[in-house]
């Protein structure tokens, strides 16, 4: 007879075909199950917390989704995304007036990739264009679509199809006269001829024989000005007459003025030099008023300009006709279709400088109707160097996002599956890039392999992480001495093992994410040795509880470090993860249903694990929202949680509890006071047997916890011990604060060890018990050593370790 002592269980429970294989170091530190046991960083197990009912889903028939709203100051949300709609969930429950309409369908909800900024949640994925969902108050929620500026796109047009424009964008037109065809220009100087300015021709202009003046221009019709370009005269290089400063103002009266933009040190303008300007502006004015002074160069004599082209925010044009020569080019040959709506068209003016427009409507193959955004063309030439907008519901809208410093990220349409966009630097909706090109421009970058490897999702690092399914790559700067930019991208593989499309999840500096079947859970970490990132399998020894996929995962950072995976058959699966303590355990957790989504957000000292749960109730099926509870750790008896699907009554004592409704018929755990009683739901209510009462009662379905030590790895004195009859006849099991636990065998019974002792008050709940007890087990021969811990109803147990005296065979 001999002692042996397990002091911890950290590595969790392991795959039965290693039960075999005592020369693994781990195997010391593991178990042959653990279900519905958390195993601790610190080395035990301990029950889970039982899971609080929230509500049921819109419809409980189809299902839904959870998609975390963190908000931030203690304001943190979870939605409830189902057949186009969602709702919005507080730790206290459901915001009840808001119910807000989407695009989604209850099919593409598992695709659907998100990020988040302050008050706005990203949503891409689904084949749907990305949308923004938006707080503005705590019963104040909206979606909408987002509206991105000058890009993405493809590659430039290689055929010989040309664009023509009906239109300028410019909503002055060529002026014969201060007042023809149309408008009214006016002048500081009342001069005749300072219509010129606006006909269309470089020639010099002069607006005063002074470095101060003005020219203005007079709508027939209020308009919208949100730009304009200014030319320097063709011989400018020899007297330098353009103003170095001025300003835009406009006005509804011509007397009133409001200043929509201003400039400074424009200086060294070349001979006919272009320069180009924007203002944020919506309203709309009569007048709009060049203003300028330190004109004339250095003597200040003649300011002069060649050209004011005005441009008309693209919301308050008329959409213009832009007519192709052919189909060549556009849609790989057939030419434009109504699924070209909204999208983007990059087009290179005959000044050699880029605008953007965006089709409005969709005429024939060879026209459609445009706005154009950002400034007006200086006429209307066909124009053959020219971009099609890389998403569109024709070319498909991303499927991934993240972040990147500071860019929003987004990758995967269905023409571009490797492609990975990333917009201006904080400006999140705008994939411009400007002549000369700048650090802070938008950056599109393709994923370089010699396979279509469709990008699953991107992951923000110091690189950004692009999971695609035959290997993960990293998109960053190709040289370190400059800043990130469209001149200073690169990209490299960093793993050849490919990824699913279960977005990763980042603990530390390891990124954790799941191979291309969901069968596997690697990590991504940097190796010294390498000099790079290894990918490594986590999950090799735990490999059972993965084989039929996983379907989803969440991190539950607070108390215990867990990810919590599920698979396609509803069971979760916790994996305690502390890398840097050599912390891999995993563990089975049944919830008495399906579980169909989790999610996590922060609570109140804990991070709540949030989740849908199909269950058979009365039965009917039902989807229920439930988030998991704290686990007991300290504190009073009555206040553990461990019961799933359940609900609190805690106020004056009474016998009967109502407001049951969603467990009606069920038979049920009243965790009363400290102690359990058993009942049925009747009409949603249930009573404490015999005319009990009790002020705190938790009412809820009854969770076994269940582990089992592996055999253990002693030696005979003739060799090894696998394969020989064990028996165990005596255990010694520390506990800490423990309510509950039974300990046997597999083939026999187990039997309660935690008693009412000396002391105890009479007719209240045992004392919780920290310290040593010892169990007098009944195992056969046959059973190997192995004992079988379980522990149910309302009380907590943690195990800390084991230590039993074993009898073997010779």
């Amino acid at each position: 007879m001999s002692y042996y002592l397990q002091a911890t269980f950290s590595r969790g429970e392991l795959d039965p075909e290693l039960v075999t294989r005592p020369d693994l170091e781990l195997f010391r530190a593991a178990l042959a199950e653990c279900e519905n046991f958390i195993t601790l960083k610190r080395g035990g197990f301990r029950r889970r917390g039982g899971t609080r009912y929230v509500g049921e889903v819109r419809d409980s028939g189809a299902g839904a989704w959870l998609m975390p709203f963190e908000f931030g100051s203690g304001q943190n949300y979870m939605l409830e995304a189902g057949n186009h709609y969602f709702r919005v969930y507080t730790s206290v429950g459901r915001v009840v007036s808001v119910e807000v309409s989407t695009p989604y369908s209850l099919s593409v909800l598992p695709d659907l990739k998100f990020v988040q900024s302050t008050d706005t949640l990203f949503v891409t994925g689904g084949g749907i264009r990305p949308h923004a969902i938006k707080r503005y108050g705590e019963t104040s929620w909206a979606i909408e679509p987002m509206d991105f500026h000058d890009g993405p796109y493809l590659e430039v047009n290689i055929s010989s199809t040309s664009l023509t424009p009906a239109g300028k964008g410019n909503p002055v037109p060529t002026m014969t006269s201060n007042t023809a065809p149309s408008g009214v220009v006016t002048s500081s100087g009342a001069l005749a001829d300072a219509y010129r300015v606006f006909n269309g021709d470089p020639d010099k202009v002069i607006l005063s024989t002074g470095g101060i003046g003005w020219v203005a221009y007079q709508f027939p019709v209020n308009v919208v000005i949100d730009g304009y370009m200014l030319q320097a005269p063709s011989d400018n290089g020899k007297n330098d007459d353009m103003p170095a400063q001025w300003a835009i103002d406009a006005s509804s009266d011509g007397n009133t003025w409001s200043v929509l933009d201003t400039q400074d040190a424009e200086a060294d303008w070349a001979s006919s030099e272009w320069r180009s300007y924007s203002f944020p502006n919506k309203t709309a004015y009569n007048f709009y008023r060049f203003r300028f002074n330190k004109g004339g160069g250095s003597t200040s004599d003649d300011a002069a300009i060649a050209q004011l082209v005005f441009h008309q925010a693209a919301s308050d044009q008329t959409p213009f006709d832009l007519t192709a020569s052919n189909t060549g080019g556009i849609n790989g040959g057939d030419g434009f279709g109504s699924s070209d709506v909204g999208r983007h068209i990059r087009l290179r003016g005959s000044d050699g400088f880029w605008r953007w427009a965006k089709i409005d409507s969709v005429s024939s193959s060879t026209v459609v109707k445009v706005r154009l955004y950002g400034q007006s063309l200086i006429d209307t030439f066909a124009m053959g160097i020219w971009r099609l907008g890389s998403w569109s519901d024709r070319t498909g809208w991303p499927g991934a996002v993240g972040w990147h410093k500071n860019r929003l990220a987004f990758a995967s349409t269905a023409t571009e599956p490797q492609t990975v966009w990333e917009s201006q630097t904080d400006d999140f909706t705008n994939f411009a890039v400007s002549q000369p090109l700048v650090a802070s421009n938008a950056v599109s970058v393709g994923i370089l392999s010699g396979q279509v490897n469709r990008i699953n999702w991107l992951n923000d690092d110091d690189d950004l992480l692009a999971g695609t399914s035959k290997a993960v790559r990293a998109i960053g700067r190709a040289t370190s001495q400059d800043p990130f930019g469209p001149e200073n991208v690169d990209q490299k593989p960093e793993t050849n093992f490919g990824a699913n499309g279960i977005q990763p999840i980042k603990v530390g500096s390891v990124l954790l994410y799941f191979g291309r079947y969901g069968t596997d859970m690697r990590e991504l970490a940097y190796d010294l040795q390498a000099d790079g990132r290894v990918s490594q399998s986590v999950s090799e020894t735990q490999s059972h509880l993965f084989r039929t996929g996983i379907t989803g995962a969440c991190y539950q950072q607070y108390p215990d470090s867990i990810i919590w995976p599920w698979d396609r058959q509803g069971k979760a699966i916790g994996f305690t993860y502390e890398r840097e303590q050599q912390v891999f355990g995993m563990h089975r957790h049944g919830f008495g249903g399906v579980v169909e989504c989790m999610a996590v957000i922060p609570g109140d000292g804990f991070d709540e694990v949030w989740m849908i749960v199909r269950r058979v109730i009365g039965g009917q099926t039902k989807r229920y929202i439930e988030v998991m509870q704290k686990p007991f750790v300290g504190g009073l008896i009555e206040d553990a949680w461990h019961l799933d699907c359940a609900l609190r009554y805690d106020h004056t004592p009474v016998n009967t509890v109502s407001g049951l409704d969603h467990l009606e018929g069920m038979d049920v755990i009243l965790y009363a006071d400290g102690s359990d009683y058993e009942g049925t739901v009747s009409g949603g209510t249930v009573s404490l047997p015999n005319g009990r009462t009790a002020s705190k009662i938790l009412i809820g379905l009854d969770v076994t916890a269940r582990a089992k030590t592996l055999p253990p790895p002693v030696n005979a004195q003739d060799g090894a011990s696998v394969g020989r009859k064990m028996t165990v006849d005596e255990a010694k099991i520390s506990v800490f604060e423990t309510g509950v636990l039974r300990v046997g065998a597999e083939t026999t019974h187990v039997d309660a060890q935690i008693f009412y002792r000396a002391g105890d008050t009479y007719g209240e709940p045992a004392s919780l018990r920290t310290g040593v007890v010892e169990a007098d087990v009944d195992l056969r021969w046959e059973d190997g050593g192995q004992l079988v811990f379980e522990a149910s109803g309302g009380k907590p147990c943690t195990v800390l370790a084991v230590n039993y005296n074993l009898s073997m065979e010779p």
